[in-house]
């Protein structure tokens, strides 16, 4: 699954690509045919986009007017945005939408988007009603932390479930959950309404560092080398690690840093700064690739929607390496 800080990448790449230019699109798996063809009588130019949690909208209209059209992604688990400025790559049968720059000056790019939610229409009629029905996203500048606060407080729901609802905070998936209850020290099925204003201040601030880590270095781990619970049967601080189910996904605790308990102790908590504009330049997305591929962790624990020339020449090469591997190893014996 495509996480918030995914996307978050993703946008901020394209807004550094191709917002401000005007864009020739096609679908060439057919199945966004009308969207395409709206993008071109709205004007054309890609005039901003915005990322809500896993939900991304990019706005099109004319030069120096407003977004008459909007387009609404969900990557789902295995979607990706590439940008190329180099030799272009045969579309696939999931491409959905085709992108290419149709101005004459500045450089020439080509897009192909596959995702498993692609629809059109006015900002009024998608945008507006859609993005009222999520939560703050740590990742925006505009999260409201008071409202994860009064989510939690007239919670029926252990905060485990509360994580995963979207409507409570966009952007957190199932890994996210877990390593971030971890640090944070509370088990997830620690009913919300029970913790401490400090102790959800504590939680947000952990989110948002952690997602913020991912979005900088383009690993759902942030600057650790790994999970510190998730997916382990001892965590990294030597406690036994237990999961079970909670929400339709698997969730893992450790029990001897997170304690299920009605007496809640308090804590002070400084609050971070939402959002990602001073965090700085981002970790590209084929030095992040390459480390995922250095350390072990795999392209799918965290699926990577951000593609574009060079990670589609690393993915070539990584292609011919264990054929290689192989033949040596073969020599050897």
């Amino acid at each position: 699954m495509v996480e918030g800080d995914g996307c978050h990448r993703v946008a901020a790449e394209h807004r550094k690509s191709l917002v401000g230019k005007k864009m020739k699109a096609t679908s060439p798996n057919g199945k966004f045919k009308a969207g395409a063809q709206a993008i071109g009588k709205a004007g054309g130019v890609l005039l901003k986009i915005e990322v809500h949690g896993k939900n991304m909208f990019y706005f099109f209209g004319s030069k120096g007017g407003k977004p008459k059209l909007v387009v609404h992604i969900h990557f789902g688990m295995a979607g990706a945005f590439a940008v190329y400025k180099g030799d272009e790559p045969e579309v696939t049968a999931n491409t959905r939408l085709r992108l290419e720059t149709a101005d004459s000056a500045g450089p020439h790019f080509v897009a192909h988007l596959s995702a498993m939610t692609v629809v059109a229409s006015s900002p009024e009629k998608l945008y507006v009603p859609l993005v009222a029905k999520l939560g703050p996203d740590p990742l925006r500048e505009d999260a409201d932390v008071e409202r994860i606060v009064a989510g939690c407080a007239g919670a029926k729901k252990s905060i485990g479930q509360l994580l995963m609802d979207q409507s409570f905070s966009a952007g957190v998936g199932n890994i996210y959950r877990t390593e971030t209850l971890y640090e944070a020290g509370i088990h997830p099925n620690q009913p919300a309404n029970t913790l401490t204003r400090p102790e959800v201040l504590k939680l947000w601030n952990v989110i948002m560092k952690q997602m913020q880590a991912g979005f900088k270095t383009g690993s759902i781990w942030g600057y650790k080398s790994g999970a510190a619970c998730y997916g382990r049967t001892k965590s990294a601080c030597g406690g036994k690690v237990k999961s079970w189910s909670v929400a339709g996904r698997t969730v893992y605790a450790c029990d001897q840093r997170q304690k299920l308990s009605a007496a809640r102790a308090s804590t002070s908590a400084k609050l971070r700064r939402s959002g990602t504009s001073h965090l700085g330049e981002m970790t590209s997305a084929v030095k992040a690739e390459n480390k995922k591929r250095k350390t072990g962790e795999g392209l799918a624990v965290q699926h990577v929607a951000l593609k574009d020339d060079a990670t589609r020449a690393a993915t070539l090469a990584s292609k011919k390496r264990p054929a290689s591997a192989q033949q040596a190893k073969r020599r050897r014996t």
